[in-house]
Order: C-alpha cells, then sequence, then structure tokens
C-alpha cells in the first residue's frame, strides 16, 4: 500500500493575519536589540514561544489519542506570557484550536494586547 500523500495546510484569513501579527514584535525586537545590545529578551521570547508550540503540539496528540488534555487556560497564560507566535505556529501546524470560538476570542483579545503593547514600546507614545 503506497504512502497517502500529505494533505497541505490550508491558508486562511486567520492564518494570514497571523502572519501579519509577527511585523511589529519583530520590528519591536530587533529595535531593542539594536539599543541595549541585551541578548535575554530576544531569548526569552523565543524560548516562551517555542515551549507554547510544544504545549500545543502535546495537546493536540493527546486530543487524538483522547487523553488527559492541557487546560485551555494554562494555554492562554503561555500566550499571555508571551508565547502568543508560538501559539499561532502551533495552531496552524497542528491544525489544533482553530475553530473552537469560546477559545479563539480570548486568544485574538491576547495577540491584539500583545501587538498593541509592542506598538506602544516600538513608538515610545507613551
Amino acid at each position: 500500500m503506497p504512502p497517502r500523500p500529505r494533505r497541505r495546510r490550508p491558508v486562511t484569513f486567520a492564518t494570514a493575519v497571523g502572519a501579519l501579527a509577527f511585523i511589529m514584535p519583530g520590528l519591536a525586537l530587533a529595535k531593542y536589540y539594536v539599543r541595549t545590545r541585551d541578548h535575554w529578551l530576544v531569548g526569552y521570547s523565543f524560548l516562551i514561544s517555542a515551549v507554547t508550540f510544544l504545549f500545543y503540539g502535546h495537546d493536540k496528540l493527546q486530543a487524538k489519542h483522547m487523553n488527559y488534555r492541557t487546560p485551555e487556560k494554562y494555554l492562554h497564560v503561555l500566550a499571555m506570557m508571551g508565547g502568543w507566535p508560538g501559539a499561532l505556529i502551533g495552531q496552524h501546524y497542528f491544525r489544533h484550536k482553530t475553530r473552537k470560538t469560546a477559545f479563539l476570542i480570548p486568544f485574538w483579545g491576547i495577540v491584539l494586547g500583545w501587538q498593541f503593547l509592542l506598538f506602544v514600546l516600538y513608538f515610545g507614545v507613551i
């Protein structure tokens, strides 16, 4: 039996918006690094995003095997701690937590909150 062809992940409106959401953090982190030459914030951002991505993968695996799941509030806390980029990538890569409106509304609120914070930090509005 030949291997099944792998399905492509669809590029949806949410995927496009998610991709655009990486612009402001990239600019803000680059500006911070150029000003301070401090690696800790950049490293923290990548670390918390990687951990969040792994949590999404683990939760998807648990869902497939009908085992104990990661509570949604933990996924939201990880996103609030700065792991929302890993969450966006995990949602797209694992096709996980992409349709449940009760989960997505607070999640996109977190993403928008981070976008606002990074905008303020980047442009020095406050």
